[in-house]
């Protein structure tokens, strides 16, 4: 995987994201994953609570189809 630096996305709200992006990175600190895919799987996390208005919790099936789609 490489490193993408951002993704597009239709922002409604950031309200949560730096939460969102940290519980995701810290997640994937305590699996080992490579640097790369904690960046991306942070980023990409973080994007999509930016779609919701409020703080919302992190639809995790959505994260894992996003995430299918950019590994492919």
């Amino acid at each position: 995987m490489y490193i993408r630096l951002a993704f597009k996305r239709n922002i409604l709200d950031v309200s949560g994201a730096g939460d969102t992006v940290l519980s995701v990175a810290a997640l994937c600190l305590a699996l080992n994953l490579p640097k790369d895919v904690i960046a991306n799987l942070s980023n990409l996390a973080g994007g999509l609570v930016c779609e919701k208005v409020g703080v919302v919790p992190l639809d995790k099936n959505l994260l894992r189809k996003e995430a299918a789609i950019l590994i492919s």
